[in-house]
């Protein structure tokens, strides 16, 4: 009989030893374990930001860079628009420019009161502003002419070209030109 007890003590003794382990393993090292998933699992995501940074820091100079081009095509951009007080300044200069493709400019008609009455603003900075140009010359000529506007320092559009051929010109031809200038009153001042 001793030796009954004797187990029984020492079977519950095992079941004790037992129940301790699996409570130690779920109560002192499991925490640690998850602690240290959550650790590993921070200091991952901490790496990835680092990466993520020198990356960036990296790109630094290329996006300066860039951002300088950009500055520079919005200067050049903004030098081609025709501040508004010097529209007819331009299509003087466009006359003379015709003048020397043997074209004449024998009319220009400006455009309504409410067109040169409306101001620019910040979100709307630009505008075009159309003329109605009458010139005589050769068809040729005041074709060159049209085609050499493109290397005009302002932007200047001809949307729109009617020909009356007369017997009295011959050979040369009236023409009326829709001509379009880029203005803004924002422009002269530097802030387009």
């Amino acid at each position: 009989m001793g030796s009954l007890l004797e187990r029984r003590v020492l079977l519950i003794g095992l079941a004790v030893c037992i129940l301790l382990g699996i409570f130690a393993w779920f109560v002192l090292y499991q925490p640690r374990v998850q602690a240290q998933r959550k650790s590993a699992a921070e200091a991952a995501e901490v790496q990835k930001e680092l990466e993520e940074t020198r990356e960036r820091v990296k790109q630094t100079p290329r996006l300066r860079q860039r951002v300088a081009e950009l500055q520079e095509a919005n200067a050049a951009f903004s030098a081609r628009v025709v501040p508004r007080s010097e529209m007819l300044t331009m299509l003087r200069r466009l006359a003379n420019i015709a003048a020397q493709y043997r074209v004449r400019f024998l009319e220009i008609a400006p455009p309504g009161l409410d067109t040169l009455l409306q101001e620019e603003t910040s979100s709307n900075p630009l505008r075009s502003v159309p003329f109605q140009v009458t010139v005589q010359g050769r068809y040729i000529d005041v074709g060159k002419y049209i085609e050499g506007l493109d290397k005009f320092p302002y932007f200047v559009r001809v949307p729109d070209v009617e020909v009356a051929g007369r017997e009295d010109l011959r050979p040369e031809v009236e023409m009326k030109l829709l001509v379009n200038l880029y203005a803004s009153s924002l422009a002269a001042g530097g802030q387009l």
